[in-house]
């Protein structure tokens, strides 16, 4: 059971990782959760049965990366309505002032 739900946590926050660096940002948030739940589960089951955390580690270290991400990303997104094209020159006339002497 226990390497099971290594292997689901470490797939889901590999997933989250790959998402977080794509366009597909905002659905990270699904298997970061799935994986951060999986970490608790095995910091549970360490409890009772003495284990290597380095599972655990890695997956709380890559659901970190992949949620820093993705507020990276939701919070510094660059407009894609760039107008990049030529603006005419208005022509404005001016009214003649009087000249003063």
């Amino acid at each position: 059971m226990k390497k099971i739900i290594s292997i689901v946590g470490i797939i889901c926050a590999l997933g989250a990782v790959v998402s977080s660096a794509t366009q597909f940002y905002s659905l990270t948030y699904p298997p970061a959760i799935i994986a951060f739940l999986c970490a608790l589960y095995l910091i549970y089951i360490s409890k009772t049965a003495p284990s290597k955390p380095k599972a655990i580690q890695y997956i709380i270290l890559l659901v970190i990366i992949s949620i820093g991400l993705t507020i990276y990303k939701g919070t510094i997104e660059t407009s894609e309505d760039n107008h990049t094209e030529q603006l005419e020159p208005i022509n404005i006339e001016q009214e003649d002032e009087p000249e003063i002497d």
